[in-house]
C-alpha cells in the first residue's frame, strides 16, 4: 500500500504550467520522441520553434511565448530542471498568420494557451526577434485540458474561481485535507490546484464544462472529468461512494 501523498499547487492563470500543456504524446513536433527518456523533449526540431502563447501586447506588436520545452530539446533527462524560457516574437503587417490547415488567421485569434509555431526560430540564446510566420497549431485534448487532468497515478482536484472572488475557506486547504482523509487506504494519490477562470484562455471552460457558477470543484483522473460540484459536502459524498466501490478500499 503506497503512502498517501498530499500536494497543493497554486496555478496562476497568466502562468501556464510548462509541462501541463505538453503531457500528451506528440505535444509538439514529431511524436516519435526518445522512448528511453534520455531526451524528454527530443521530439522538438531545431528549425520548428514551438511554444505556448502567454500574452499579446498589441500596442508594441509583441507575442510572448513559453518555449521552455523547445529550448530544452537537447537536454538530457530524467532530472531536467524546471526553469522556464520566454520568447518575444515581434509581428507586423508582413507577418504571415495562419492556422495549421492553411486558413488565414489574425493576431486576435490567438488565445492564452494556444500552441504556436514561430519562424524563424530563436538563434542561440536569443529571446526575441521578428516573426515572419506565426502558425496556430492543432491541439490535442490532453494539451487543451492539461491543467485539469491528473498527471500522476491518481486524481486532480481543481477549484476554479473568478477573478476577485476567491474560493471560500471550505474550498481551500480543508477541501484537500478532507479528500485525502476520505481516500486514505486506497492506492491513488491526490494533487490539487486553484485555477482562476480566464475567458481568454484557448478553452472556454465555462462553456465547455457547463459551469453554472463559481467557484466550482472538478475531480479529474488522467483522462477525463469524473465529477463536478459546487458543494463540498456533495463532493465528499462522491468520494466516499467511490472509495466504497473501489476494490482496494
Amino acid at each position: 500500500m503506497r503512502r498517501k501523498s498530499f500536494l497543493l499547487m497554486f496555478l496562476l492563470i497568466g502562468m501556464l504550467a510548462v509541462s501541463a500543456c505538453g503531457k500528451g504524446s506528440g505535444s509538439a513536433g514529431d511524436a516519435s520522441s526518445d522512448e528511453s527518456g534520455e531526451y524528454p523533449y527530443g521530439h522538438y526540431e531545431d528549425d520548428k520553434m514551438i511554444g505556448t502563447a502567454w500574452a499579446i501586447d498589441k500596442e508594441k506588436n509583441i507575442l510572448e511565448l513559453d518555449i521552455s520545452e523547445w529550448r530544452k530539446r537537447d537536454w538530457k533527462g530524467p532530472d531536467i530542471t524546471s526553469e522556464g524560457y520566454a520568447y518575444f516574437a515581434g509581428f507586423s503587417d508582413d507577418t504571415s498568420i495562419t492556422y495549421e490547415g492553411g486558413a488565414t488567421a489574425s493576431i486576435d485569434d490567438i488565445k492564452k494557451g494556444q500552441k504556436i509555431l514561430v519562424n524563424p526560430p530563436a538563434k542561440g540564446d536569443g529571446f526575441e526577434g521578428h516573426a515572419d510566420e506565426i502558425m496556430l497549431l492543432d491541439m490535442t485534448y490532453e494539451e487543451k485540458y492539461g491543467r485539469l487532468l491528473s498527471h500522476i497515478y491518481g486524481f486532480n482536484i481543481v477549484v476554479m474561481y473568478e477573478y476577485g472572488n476567491s474560493p471560500p475557506p471550505e474550498m481551500q486547504e480543508p477541501l484537500y485535507e478532507e479528500a485525502s482523509t476520505i481516500l486514505s487506504g486506497t492506492d491513488h494519490d491526490i494533487v490539487g490546484a486553484y485555477i482562476e477562470y480566464d475567458p481568454n484562455y484557448v478553452v472556454d471552460f465555462k462553456e465547455e464544462l457547463d459551469i453554472e457558477q463559481f467557484p466550482v470543484i472538478f475531480f479529474y483522473d488522467q483522462e477525463e472529468l469524473l465529477f463536478k460540484s459546487y458543494d463540498t459536502n456533495e463532493f465528499y459524498e462522491f468520494l466516499k461512494k467511490m472509495k466504497a466501490e473501489s476494490p482496494n478500499s
